[in-house]
C-alpha cells in the first residue's frame, strides 16, 4: 500500500471508529485519545489528520459523504431510471448516511458547517463534490425545460436538508428513511 492509500486508510478508521463512539458514548464524553485507540492509530496520527473532534465531524460530513455518496451514484445506472426515480434513490442514500452518523452527529455538523458558511461563503456548496454529479445529472434531463433545471436542483437539495434538519430537531424521534422518503415522494410526483 503506498503512502496515499495508507493516509485514506488512516482518515477511514478515525471517520469509522468516531462514528461508533461519538454514538455509542456521545460527543462529548468520546475524547480523542478514544477514537485513536479504537481506530489502532496513536493520539498523534489522529492530530496528523484533524485538529480537534469539531473537524472530524465536519470531515465526516464532507469527505465521508462525499466518498459515501460517489460510490452509491456509480452503482446506480442513471441511463435506466428516470430522473424522479434516480432523485429519489439519491435522497434516500442521502438520509441514510444521516441515519449511520446519527442525529448528534447529524446535528453537530449542521451546526460547524453553518458557522464555517458564515466566513467561508459558498463552502458548502464546494465541498459536497456530489451535489455537482446530481446537478450534472438533472442538467443531462430531457424531462425538464432548462430554466427549470435549477430549480429543480436547488429545491431537491433543500428538501433534503429540511428533512435532515427536521429529524435533528425531532432529536431522532422518527426514523429519517422512512420519514423522508414519504416528503421526497411528496415532492417528485411531478417530475418525470
Amino acid at each position: 500500500m503506498n503512502r496515499a492509500q495508507q493516509k485514506l486508510t488512516t482518515r477511514e478508521k478515525l471517520f469509522d471508529s468516531a462514528i461508533i463512539l461519538f454514538n455509542k458514548q456521545g460527543i462529548k464524553q468520546t475524547k480523542i485519545i478514544d477514537i485513536a485507540q479504537h481506530a489502532n492509530v496513536s493520539t498523534g496520527t489522529f492530530y496528523v489528520h484533524f485538529k480537534s473532534k469539531e473537524e472530524i465531524i465536519s470531515s465526516i460530513y464532507y469527505e465521508e459523504f462525499n466518498r459515501f455518496m460517489f460510490t452509491k451514484i456509480k452503482s446506480i445506472n442513471q441511463n435506466e431510471l428516470n430522473l424522479r426515480t434516480y432523485l429519489l434513490k439519491i435522497g434516500v442514500l442521502e438520509l441514510k448516511f444521516a441515519e449511520k452518523v446519527g442525529v448528534e452527529i447529524t446535528t453537530v455538523a449542521f451546526e460547524s458547517n453553518l458557522k464555517t458558511n458564515m466566513t467561508i461563503i459558498g463552502n458548502h456548496s464546494k465541498k459536497r463534490s456530489f451535489s455537482h454529479e446530481i446537478k450534472k445529472t438533472i442538467d443531462r434531463s430531457t424531462s425538464l425545460d432548462s430554466e427549470y433545471k435549477t430549480v429543480v436542483f436547488k429545491e431537491f437539495e433543500t428538501i433534503i436538508r429540511g428533512i435532515m434538519m427536521t429529524w435533528c430537531f425531532n432529536n431522532g424521534k422518527e426514523n429519517i428513511v422512512d420519514f423522508g422518503t414519504a416528503l421526497l415522494n411528496r415532492y417528485l410526483i411531478n417530475i418525470k
